[in-house]
């Protein structure tokens, strides 16, 4: 007797078990390929931080701008969660040679997006091409795309996501590159910021001062020309060993390799690390007294208000004796460019920050940013230098202590 034909709904649950069978061979259980990008001048200390979460030192290679690792999904996830300094996660998906447009359509055909793509959703492709034949970088973008389309039978248009897909490819010598975004919105973004605020540096680089600078949390802080916080909240996360993602959501989260109880156990070990501490040794403060009340919402609504004390006050007001007693660190990025006026109103200010330092913080760790590197080589204290780039602005990173 012949074998009935399988139902509708038989044939689905089936063809979804073959897809998972291959999704844990492929995407879950394999060592892949991750790349972390970071800002140009922080990559070590974002290969520092894969160290300590377990990453292999023999995978680890750096670059300019980033990181690559080698590892398993959750890994990816774990970098998602826990680095302060990358901006977003990469994962590799292929890399191949093409140099016209048939040869690379037929290469991004045989990919199987169906084990990294959510079932009906096409990714933003974002394209870089240097020194190869195929340069023209939106016919390249259409054509992955179309490529990707025709394997999934989709009809090109996504369905709204909460966790939009983007695909970066990158050309080089008609090597292509193709890696899929584990991050989504860039990591920078903590989720503990409510509003816009004034002249923030980038808390990913934030974080990468604080430690550039050796910041102990034994010992005080001080953020004296606060704006929206990113160097107290990078420092109260620090500090209490809260994970800067654990308040955010990731692209990964709507691949087809996801799984939701894997999540929450990743979650909350990283939350049952968290410290309480017995008192605030991180002091931000600021002329602003809006800037002031929104940053002390923001640290009473993330639970850092054991971490970090907020009070309205001028900078040429602050002064060590005022933070506890002994030495700690003073960290400062302070408003220049457009947000302050005038250039000269900008260098004054710099060289005005520069002696109350000197006369009020003898014996501190200084972290500041200087925006343009003839600034940071007239300071009235030596120091190190080291070059950033924020926003395309170059910057420079001046670490000294006050003798």
């Amino acid at each position: 007797m012949a074998d009935s034909p399988a139902l509708p709904a038989e044939k689905d649950h089936v063809d979804d078990r073959a897809l998972n069978k291959r999704v844990r061979r492929h995407v879950t259980g394999r060592i892949r390929d991750y790349y972390a990008i970071t800002t140009p001048g922080v990559e070590e200390y974002c290969r520092q931080e894969l160290i300590g979460l377990g990453i292999d030192p023999c995978g680890l290679s750096v670059g300019a701008g980033g990181v690559t690792f080698a590892g398993r999904l959750v890994d990816c996830q774990l970098a998602n969660l826990h680095l302060r300094t990358a901006t977003r996660i990469l994962m590799r998906i292929d890399d191949f040679s093409a140099t016209h447009l048939r040869r690379l359509e037929k290469k991004a055909g045989d990919i199987a997006w169906e084990l990294f793509l959510p079932a009906g959703h096409i990714p933003t492709v974002k394209v870089s091409s240097h020194r190869s034949r195929l340069h023209h970088t939106e016919a390249i973008a259409q054509s992955i795309g179309g490529s990707i389309i025709r394997r999934l039978n989709a009809d090109g248009g996504s369905p709204p996501s909460v966790f939009p897909q983007t695909l970066f490819v990158r050309v080089v010598k008609d090597r292509f590159t193709l890696s899929l975004d584990s991050s989504g919105e860039p990591l920078y973004k903590r989720g503990l910021k409510t509003g816009p605020a004034r002249a923030p540096i980038r808390e990913t680089l934030a974080a990468a001062t604080l430690m550039a600078a050796g910041y102990d949390p034994r010992r005080p802080l001080v953020d004296p020309l606060c704006g929206s916080g990113s160097f107290s909240l990078e420092a109260a996360m620090m500090a209490k060993q809260m994970a800067p993602g654990v308040k955010r959501t990731f692209a990964f989260m709507d691949w087809p390799a996801f799984r939701e109880g894997q999540w929450a156990f990743i979650k909350r070990e990283a939350e049952s690390n968290v410290q309480g501490l017995v008192q605030p040794l991180i002091y931000a403060s600021d002329v602003d007294a809006d800037a002031c009340e929104r940053l002390a919402d923001t640290i009473a609504g993330n639970g850092l208000s054991d971490a970090v004390k907020v009070v309205q006050k001028d900078f040429l007001q602050c002064e060590s004796d005022q933070y506890g007693g002994g030495t700690g660190l003073v960290a400062i990025n302070p408003p220049y460019g457009i947000r302050i006026g005038s250039a000269k109103q900008a260098d004054e200010l710099f060289h005005n920050i520069g002696r109350h330092l000197v006369q009020r913080f003898k014996g501190w760790t200084v972290a500041l940013i200087a925006p343009r590197p003839a600034l940071a080589h007239g300071l009235p204290f030596s120091a190190r230098r080291i070059p950033l780039l924020h926003g395309g602005l170059k910057l420079t990173l001046v670490l000294g202590t006050i003798k």
